[in-house]
């Protein structure tokens, strides 16, 4: 929204990129605030219909829309209260598109006073949308699992990653990187053969259950920041696979996060989330010619997937859609990425701050800011702030963002855990 910032990404575009944002795109003159509530009471109704002409023009130039991904950060006021007052509008504009939400979740130890109240105005909106009214599957990113993956590539493994400074570029760059390698074209036949069209609409289908289950992970395999490291890249594909499967089994953003002291066998004072269901994609050298090893995709998923009788709707197969091409993505000579719904991996130690960022599952940031934004509002503090913005009763608003949170909490909790 802020004129000053969308001119600097410009600039800073223009110098490192070549390829330009059109000069057509929508910025307004103020930002929100970091409050939820000037950015979805007057921000969002502001600008609704401009944004509405600017997509509409967009998707009468298509010849096949495939879907929309919205990515929008939880933190402060723009990120967070326009774009979910635009998400609840999308249906409207444009009511047969799929739409995935991208959530980026702020630092745990963020600059924000009011960011759990943010987050947790903006996840229990969201999250209280039925089918065609809000976005078909969300995407979760988290600042601190991205920071941490970075700072290791940058500094080593063996320092606190959590004091080591990474440009949010460095961050932008890891999340593009799991994304672009899920969507970016591949064919779903042995040898090649026609790329698929629909792949955003496909990776929703994949992963789609009922509207309570729409929290989805994106995981990938190697990540290395440097070209030099990728230049002496030695992954092969049967390590890849052995990866993979521990990167479902813990719920690890990227390869050198993960537990090797977990297994199925031996949880070590965690409870394990079964896998709902999993889209997979391979790039480079032979990718192609693993698309009919039915053996190497039961191993990887072997004992992880939720058991068929506690199901209420389709089973998941064992044997996912995945698609491969032949071309090193990135610069990676072979790479595998996994979106998820379900799985990692929850701490069977409490319900406190400490037990939540150490769990894996897609519902531990959900945990978290609702613990700290519980704290909050129970002493009123800052709801003076969403009040003058015109929300006219804050707390009921809160209570009703924070149910539809416990809801979402509580039937990932009902699944079947090991």
């Amino acid at each position: 929204m802020e004129e000053k910032v969308i001119r600097q990404i410009n600039v800073e575009t223009e110098r490192n990129c070549t390829w330009r944002y059109p000069p057509s795109s929508f910025c307004a003159k103020r930002g929100s605030g970091n409050n939820w509530a000037l950015g979805y009471l007057l921000n969002g109704p502001s600008c609704v219909d401009a944004v509405g002409d600017k997509l509409m023009t967009e998707l009468e130039k298509c010849d096949m829309v495939d879907g929309l991904i919205a990515a929008m950060s939880l933190a402060g006021g723009t990120g967070s209260g326009v774009g979910t007052y635009l998400l609840r509008h999308l249906g409207d504009l444009c009511p047969k598109v799929p739409v995935l939400a991208q959530l980026v979740w702020p630092y745990r130890r963020g600059e924000v006073s009011i960011q759990a109240y943010n987050a947790v105005l903006s996840a229990g909106h969201l999250l209280a949308t039925g089918p065609g009214e809000g976005p078909d599957g969300i995407l979760f990113h988290e600042n601190d699992l991205l920071h941490q993956a970075c700072a290791r590539r940058l500094i080593g493994r063996d320092t606190d990653s959590q004091n080591v400074p990474v440009p949010i570029s460095e961050l932008n760059r890891l999340m593009a990187h799991q994304l672009g390698g899920m969507l970016q074209p591949y064919s779903e036949t042995l040898h090649g053969g026609r790329l698929r069209r629909r792949r955003l609409s496909r990776l929703l289908f994949d992963l789609a259950g009922p509207s309570d289950f729409r929290l989805y992970q994106i995981r990938c395999l190697p990540y290395h920041l440097r070209n030099e490291m990728k230049r002496f890249a030695t992954e092969t594909w049967p390590q890849l696979f052995r990866h993979g499967r521990q990167l479902l089994l813990t719920g690890a953003c990227v390869d050198d996060s993960m537990n090797w002291s977990v297994s199925l066998n031996s949880l070590r004072g965690y409870q394990r989330q079964p896998l709902l269901a999993y889209s997979a994609v391979l790039r480079g050298d032979g990718a192609s010619e693993l698309l009919s090893d039915n053996q190497t995709w039961l191993d990887l998923t072997s004992g992880l997937l939720q058991d068929a009788s506690s199901r209420t709707w389709r089973d998941c197969p064992k044997m996912p859609s995945a698609g491969a091409c032949g071309r090193a993505f990135n610069g990676h000579p072979r790479s595998l990425f996994l979106a998820t719904s379900g799985g990692g991996l929850v701490s069977a130690s409490g319900q406190d701050d400490e037990a939540n960022a150490a769990s894996s599952d897609v519902c531990a940031p959900l945990r978290l800011v609702r613990s700290r934004a519980w704290r909050l509002f129970t002493s009123s503090a800052y709801l003076h702030q969403y009040t003058q913005f015109g929300l006219e009763d804050p707390r009921q608003t809160f209570l009703d963002a924070f149910a539809a949170i416990e809801q979402t909490i509580h039937v990932y909790s009902q699944l079947r855990t090991s």
